[in-house]
Parts: structure tokens; sequence; C-alpha cells
């Protein structure tokens, strides 16, 4: 993924160490595309952000910027307050950007972060001078750290919910911008510019008229990322979201140097016939690698630390050490990836699908032929649905208490306050509840933003996940997007199907790897013993060591399940040691 350091500083400032910073930088890769007498801007890939001027001098944005699909021609305002003018931004405009508000002499004064999530945005001042970066890297902290200290609150609010991992920074010290945000970095202020529950109101209840939109909107986004990733690639699972993206991807002309698939050591895990019979209609050869079990080590999750929260993303050490080698191997600088579809196509199959076609049907629901195929689908009786949905109250708070990890000890830190809900779950009491399952996973998807291996080799781009998608599917109500839940993903199946071969169109089955990372946490088990036994997290109780060793056993690992539990307290641990180090030197 491109990097982009902004350095500003004033006559007060320590000036050597501005320009130690700048001359470091260009050491580092990064070229400067802007300097000013008392300002710096430089970027480094792959693909380095592109420098955008949308609204006056003192906006600029740092990324891909696209106009809006829906027509929106709205100027953005050259003049009045930052917040108007960045919620014009996101109405006007669509990407993978951040937009930084500054004062005549380059100092950055408000930050914003597009819906996205795309690219990260730390900010702080050391001597003097304001250092606004999307990369917290080593060299910089070795230079320039400021005195971070970790907010063991928030990281025990990881691992009750692990969607926090995409919310506040457990960081003290570094402003970070989040997703959706105007951040105000002289004042203790943020903004709320967008948020899922604004667009969860039906935009139609036509099935034809919804397929039509969701394919207009897709292919609009994969068309604007082929128009200006120069060398792409894609990752192909066998699953239809990845084959989606693909289909539209070729339909916008590009012409990838990369079709990627890993497949699992097991037969449930192989999922190379779908592959190859997508690559089939849509004329590729797929660059299949086969998944290893490779025993985790400290220092494979050493780059999961580098960000301002643990990087989720990288917690499949295997996977991700393998698509980064590809990357790099075919020159690939921007790799475009299905994630996100789950969630925006709705490809849940639960019970609370019923309350939703309930409210919208009426009674007539209970008659439907839908009510016995969603009951198949969820192995629930109908009356078991029927039940769920009359006792379901049309207001709730939202409840996540059951995330939390099996190795948890929630005595370890403060009760969970209004702080501990997902900024993007606030506000969902009204929201039927599968739809609120859709917004869920929608803010989980920023987990996929988050640096790993596969960042540092090329630009990850997730087109489900973009914002003119997202909107749009959170406009379609679940008995649309399943058909009164007859089916998962019913409306992304109809609105690509002349463009899908019927095995991967009408597929129901999804690849299963939970015995492959069985195995693999069972090889790591002296690594994950010391690591997380003797670790910080345990040190500090927020794991219970005596439940997290009993856990720690094979067969409990190859039978019961628990991996993602210790995956994520691994990268939590990692993460908590870079920092405290970089607090204790600074």
């Amino acid at each position: 993924m491109g990097h982009f350091l902004h350095l500003a500083w004033s006559d007060t400032s320590r000036v050597d160490l501005a320009k130690a910073l700048v001359a470091k930088a260009q050491v580092e890769g990064f070229t400067p595309i802007q300097i000013m007498d008392q300002a710096w801007l430089g970027v480094r890939g792959p693909r380095p952000p592109r420098l955008h001027q949308p609204g006056g001098d003192d906006l600029i944005v740092l990324g891909d910027l696209f106009d809006a699909l829906d027509n929106d021609q709205c100027a953005i305002p050259r003049r009045g307050e930052d917040a108007d003018r960045a919620r014009a931004l996101i109405r006007r405009h669509w990407g993978r950007y951040i937009g930084l508000f500054r004062t005549p002499r380059g100092q950055v004064r408000q930050i914003v972060r597009d819906p996205s999530g795309a690219h990260e945005c730390a900010a702080w001042r050391r001597e003097g001078v304001q250092i606004v970066t999307s990369e917290l890297s080593d060299w910089l902290m070795a230079l320039a750290a400021p005195p971070v200290q970790i907010d063991w609150d928030r990281i025990g609010g990881l691992l009750r919910d692990p969607i926090n991992a995409t919310a506040a920074s457990p960081l003290i010290g570094i402003r970070i911008a989040e997703a959706g945000d105007l951040t105000d970095l002289n004042a203790e202020r943020v903004t709320p510019l967008w948020r899922p529950v604004d667009f969860t109101d039906a935009v139609t209840t036509d099935p034809k008229e919804g397929a039509a939109s969701l394919r207009d909107r897709i292919d609009g986004c994969l068309a604007a990322f082929a128009s200006v990733v120069d060398r792409p690639g894609v990752e192909v699972s066998g699953g239809l979201d990845s084959a989606i993206v693909a289909g539209s991807f070729k339909a916008a002309g590009a012409s990838p140097r990369l079709w990627f698939n890993m497949f699992g050591p097991f037969a449930e895990g192989d999922e190379r016939r779908f592959v190859r019979v997508l690559g089939d209609r849509l004329g590729f050869e797929p660059h299949c690698v086969q998944r290893a079990v490779k025993a985790m080590t400290m220092e494979g999750f050493d780059i999961t630390a580098k960000g301002p929260r643990p990087g989720v993303n990288g917690r499949d050490y295997s996977f991700d050490a393998a698509v980064a080698s590809a990357c790099l191997a075919h020159g690939v600088d921007g790799l475009l990836t299905g994630k996100g579809g789950d969630g925006v196509f709705f490809q849940m199959g639960v019970p609370e699908i019923f309350v939703d076609v309930l409210r919208e049907r009426g009674i007539r629901a209970v008659f439907s032929p839908a009510l016995p195929k969603l009951a198949r689908w969820t192995r629930r009786s109908t009356w078991s649905l029927l039940k769920t949905a009359m006792t379901t109250p049309r207001r709730f708070p939202l409840d996540r208490s059951a995330r939390a990890l099996s190795i948890f000890n929630p005595d370890s830190v403060s009760p969970p306050g209004d702080q501990a809900l997902h900024p993007w779950l606030k506000g969902l009491e009204a929201v039927p509840p599968a739809k609120r399952l859709q917004v869920e996973s929608v803010a989980a998807g920023l987990a996929y933003q988050s640096q790993c291996r596969r960042t540092e080799a090329a630009d990850l781009i997730h087109p489900l996940l973009s914002q003119p998608v997202v909107e749009l599917a959170l406009g379609l109500s679940v008995p649309l997007l399943t058909d009164d839940g007859q089916a998962d993903r019913r409306l992304a199946r109809a609105a690509f199907a002349d463009r899908l071969p019927p095995e991967i169109l009408h597929r129901r089955s999804k690849g299963e790897m939970t015995a492959y990372f069985g195995r693999q946490a069972a090889a790591s088990l002296p690594f994950l013993r010391e690591y997380l036994l003797e670790g910080r997290l345990a040190s500090r109780g927020i794991i219970d060591r005596a439940r997290t060793e009993a856990l720690l056993d094979v067969d409990r690992l190859l039978w019961k399940g628990s991996v993602p539990d210790f995956t994520m307290a691994a990268v939590t641990e990692s993460w908590i040691r870079r920092w405290e180090a970089i607090g204790a030197a600074a």
C-alpha cells in the first residue's frame, strides 16, 4: 500500500529535526510532491497516493478520488466550516483517501478519512514539528516518536469484542483518524461525517431494479479502479464474491497480471475446480498455491504490530506471506479482492432474517413458501422462526456480549460503557435485526484494511467495501437481498447471472479451513504457550492464564476450535510489546 508523510514546522520548532525527518524520509523511499517554506509532503509506493485539490487551496486529498456514481455534481465549497466542506467531499466523491485541511503555512488543522478506511492517518507533534502520516514505521518512531502509552481498557475492549479492532486506537499520545470522521488536531473533537445507519432506509422494493442498481454500482466501482491501477492482480477464492469482482473488472477492460488462488491442504478447503471454471469463462489462468501447515513465530506477527491498532488482517500468516510473495514476483501494485461480500450481499443464514421478512411483508410472510426454505437454510423449525419473529421487539439495544474471546478475563478492565460499542453500531435500536447484522459486518470489514505483509507488497483494494457499494447495499432490505430468506446472496446472484459460470452461480457451499487452522495452531503450541502465558496480556490479567493454558491443548484445537481467539490474542500481544518499547524509548 502506498503511504504519505506530511511534515510542518514553525520558527519555534526544532528545525534540525524537521530537516532530519525530510532527509531520512527520502532515504526510505519517499518522493517529495509538495514543498513549502515550512512544510513538506512526500509519498512512496506501492501505488503512491495521488495528490488532489478538489475544493480550495487549503484542502488536499491523498489517494484515489473518484466522482460520485449517482451523478452528484454538487461542488465542494471553497470556504466555510471544515465539517460542511468535508461532508460535501464525501457526497461529491468516493474512493480511498485522506483529506487534509491546512493553514496557509501548511499546518494540518483537520483530517477527514474516507468511509472505506483504506488509509490510516496518525498525527502528533515532536519538539514543535507536526507529523501527519499513514505509516507508523520503525525509522519514524526512532527519530520522532511521542511519549505514547497504552489504554488498557481499550485493549480489553478488543478482546471483549474483536470488532473494536476497527474502532478507536488503544494508543494514547497519537491522534488517529477514524473512517468516516473529521478529526480536529487543535482540539479534542471528532465530527462524525458518515455512518452506516444513515443508509439503512430502503431505496427500492423491486427485485429487478435492485439487481440492476447493484450491478451498475459494482461495475462503476471496478471501472474506476481499472482506470487507476497500473499493474493489477485479482484474488479469486472460487466463491461468489471474488467471482463477481473478477467479472466486473474484466468487463471494465482490465488485464490483471496475476489471478491468485490459495487452496487448503485438505479436500474441503480445495476450491481450485471452481477457480478454473471461472478462468475458462473469463479467460485467465489462475496462479494456485497450496497452504502449508506452518508453525507461528514471534517474527511472523511483527508486521501486525506496526499500525495504530492490532493488525488482524495478518493473522493468517501462511496466506498473508504467500499472497505478498506472489504480488512481488508478478510485479502487482494493486490486488483486488472479494472481501466484504458476505455482509454486503448477505450470506449469513440466521433466524433474524424472518424478523425482517415479517416486518416488511406482513402476515402473508407466514404463508409464504420462502418460510420452509429459510427454516432449512437456518436449520430451525418454522415454529422456531415464527417465535423469534413474534417475540423480537421493534426497538431494542444491540448486545454483543457473546463475541468475547473464550480466554478473555472480563474482571481485568473497566465494565463496558458507551465507548465499548463500535461507533458505527450506535443508533441501531430501531433497525431490523438482520439489517443490523449487515451493518456489523460492514464495520468488521474495516479490519481488511489493517497492516500486514500483503499491504507492504501491494495496495489491497476491496471493491465490495467501497462507499458506493456499501451505501446501496445498506439500502436494500435483507428480504430483497435473500429473496425473503430463500437463499444467501440471492439478489447478487441474479444481478450477475449472465457473467458467472453455473457452478459458481448456484454454489451454496464454501471452502472449509477449520481443520487446517486447527493443525496450524497445534503445530504452534510451544510458541503460543510461551508467547501468551508469559506475555503482557497474561501479566495484566486481560487473558485468563489458567483458562488459556487449558485451551492450548492439541485435541481441543483440532476438534473444538478457538483458534481465532488465540491468533487475535497473539496479534494484540505483539502490538502491545512493540508500542510499550516505543513508549519507553521515547
